[in-house]
């Protein structure tokens, strides 16, 4: 590999593209939903024939995490 090939590798690119990455990171993170201790417990299945199944859905609220944190659910 020619040193030539590497030289559009510069820091501030490289500080660049480590910025774009913790922010999608950070707002993947922050976006995944927060699901209370009360909605711990096992979902049920609920088949609908022999071949059709699917997994209940409670009624628990699931938010996403940083409105989560900003109402004061900090788990």
């Amino acid at each position: 590999m020619s040193l030539s090939r590497l030289v559009w590798i510069t820091p501030r690119r490289v500080t660049a593209a480590a910025v774009l990455v913790a922010v999608f990171a950070s707002g993947w993170y922050l976006g995944q939903p927060v699901r209370l201790p009360a909605c711990d417990a096992p979902m049920k299945t609920v088949r609908y024939s022999d071949y059709l199944a699917a997994d209940g859905v409670g009624d628990c609220d699931e938010k996403p995490r940083l409105l989560a944190w900003l109402t004061g659910n900090l788990r």
